[in-house]
């Protein structure tokens, strides 16, 4: 009779059990010493050991050859284990089996010593099903039983099993499995079972099965069922996945505003037939890698094409894409129905940015002109943006990974209709100036050493002048005339220097009094402003 996988290549011994070692270093410990517990609970997400641990303690308190604390597999009572007729290893499916009657049948059983093995050994799989009357019936019998049982009680639910039934037991959390465990369990049976698979394919496996060795195997064998090669792309199209490429797709259709291309790939998923919310979870486990990475600048390992994706954003940016993300699924979960609908409110919303005014779509409209300002004040003839003509056609997208370029920026012409202001001097104030954007660091590192400065400098700004001079922007005079105190321009300019990778010396740090003619004269919005106008004709 043929056997599905998950249960074919079930571990045998403890040392077969991937992503566990945590848990199954103690058993084996357990077992060579002699020192069995008369209860144990295992808990933990599905697939990831419970019940193969169960039987593995099955058969080793049993075994007439242990090695190791491991079963021999070869003695009669392991293989009789393994056979499932040994009559003195009873398994319970709590979820069928879960009213006082069954728990009293149990109960009455226990008192008949093994006939064929040294202990009788009761799992008892969903245990959090049994109803309050029917834990009730077994607290003693679990607190107290016979020296020839043990009790190994399953569960995916720790949080419904009494307090009561927790105390009486020796309690193991199994983890979730790594991609990595998963991925290498499954070329294991790949190599066992002569099933060509590449990589790309099981690590779309191991990131769809969620941590589950028997998800995993379940879907590597529905892919492999006539197929000569399981390919990422076969099993993308059979298990409802969403590609790489795919997510990355509409990734850079929101960069850039392609709300046409956004909705073309929303329709496509539908379809297609595949669940729109699904695909959305989809996309947000997507964006929160790129995050991932922007986050950490490439520290921490994420998925190849979220990495190549985040390119194109900024962090205030994918903030807001995972807020509209996450609040759409939330109204896909309460109305279905209308998955779709949502689905394409939330990318014309992110598309078309000026319909969004709240405090997020703003401060990611900010932190990209930010970014298009310093690429210009760094002296870049190019800015590390997506517009809608950079964004890849369909047929395209997935041949192309180039990073998109604006075209150089012109700088603008006067306007000689335009009423001319007076011109001023320029000052350490009104001078052009790039902002220090980690000042805020700096200054509390500034003040551990320098005390004194804490009240005066908190509410300073600074910026670099193109002459490497470091300018301290104060609106109070008594606060500028601190920094010619003692040794405190020598110690701004060690920590500014190696907070900014530059090296100043003293007469680099200049403090600047923004007196009211000063601030009239210039403020930093007018730079901004000017700036984004000369974005904005450049796009034109």
């Amino acid at each position: 009779m043929y056997q599905a996988l998950y249960r074919k290549w079930r571990p045998r011994v403890f040392d077969d059990v991937y992503g566990q070692e945590h848990i199954t270093s103690i058993l084996r410990s357990e077992i060579m010493t002699g020192k069995v517990s008369h209860a144990y609970l295992f808990c933990g997400p599905r697939g990831t050991g419970k019940t193969t641990c169960a039987k593995i303690i099955s058969k080793a308190v049993n075994c007439e050859n242990p090695q190791n604390g491991n079963p021999c597999g070869c003695c009669p009572s392991c293989i009789a284990i393994d056979n499932g007729t040994a009559t003195d290893v009873i398994e319970m499916d709590a979820a069928s089996n879960n009213g006082v009657d069954n728990i009293r049948d149990l109960r009455d059983g226990i008192a008949y010593s093994p006939s064929e093995l040294k202990y009788r050994v009761f799992i008892v799989d969903e245990v959090h099903m049994l109803s309050t009357q029917a834990f009730n019936a077994l607290l003693k019998t679990l607190e107290e039983p016979p020296k020839y049982v043990i009790f190994i009680l399953a569960t995916t639910e720790l949080q419904k099993i009494p307090a009561t039934v927790l105390s009486r037991c020796q309690r193991f959390d199994f983890h979730r499995v790594v991609p990595a465990a998963l991925i290498k369990r499954m070329r294991d049976v790949c190599t066992g079972e002569g099933i060509e698979a590449t990589d790309e394919a099981l690590a779309l496996i191991a990131r769809l099965s969620q941590g589950s060795f028997r998800d995993a195997l379940q879907m590597l064998e529905f892919c492999h069922n006539g197929q000569p090669e399981v390919t990422a792309e076969s099993a993308a199209r059979l298990l409802g996945a969403s590609s790489s490429e795919t997510l990355k797709s509409l990734a850079l259709a929101l960069a850039g505003g392609d709300s046409v291309r956004a909705l073309d790939i929303i329709d496509d998923v539908y379809m297609s037939s595949r669940d729109i919310t699904v695909f959305w979870r989809e996309f947000i486990s997507f964006a929160r890698d790129m995050l991932i990475y922007i986050g950490t600048r490439g520290k921490r390992t994420v998925d190849e094409t979220a990495a190549s994706a985040s390119a194109y954003f900024n962090a205030a940016v994918l903030m807001r894409v995972m807020d509209v993300f996450t609040n759409t699924e939330s109204d896909m979960l309460k109305n279905p129905m209308a998955a779709k609908l949502y689905a394409e409110m939330a990318v014309i919303r992110l598309c078309e940015k000026e319909l969004s005014t709240d405090t997020d779509a703003l401060l990611a409209r900010v932190t990209t002109l930010e970014d298009k300002l310093d690429a210009i004040a760094g002296g870049e003839t190019t800015v590390r943006t997506v517009r809608q003509t950079d964004v890849p056609q369909r047929e395209q997208t997935a041949k192309s990974d180039e990073k998109p370029t604006a075209a150089p920026i012109a700088p603008a012409e006067p306007d000689a209709t335009a009423e001319q202001k007076p011109k001023r001097t320029v000052t350490g104030a009104t001078r052009k100036k790039t902002p220090i954007r980690n000042w805020v660091d700096i200054v509390r590192r500034i003040t551990e050493k320098e005390p004194l400065l804490q009240g005066f400098i908190a509410v300073s700004s600074a910026g670099l002048s193109d002459d490497g001079k470091l300018f301290i922007d104060f609106d109070n005079q008594m606060a500028a005339r601190m920094l010619d105190i003692g040794t405190v321009k020598h110690s701004i300019a060690e920590i500014a220097g190696a907070a900014l990778n530059i090296k100043f010396s003293d007469n680099d740090i200049i403090a600047n009094y923004l007196g009211p003619d000063t601030i009239e004269a210039r403020r930093p919005i007018d730079d901004l402003i000017d700036k984004s106008k000369e974005l904005q004709n450049m796009g034109e």
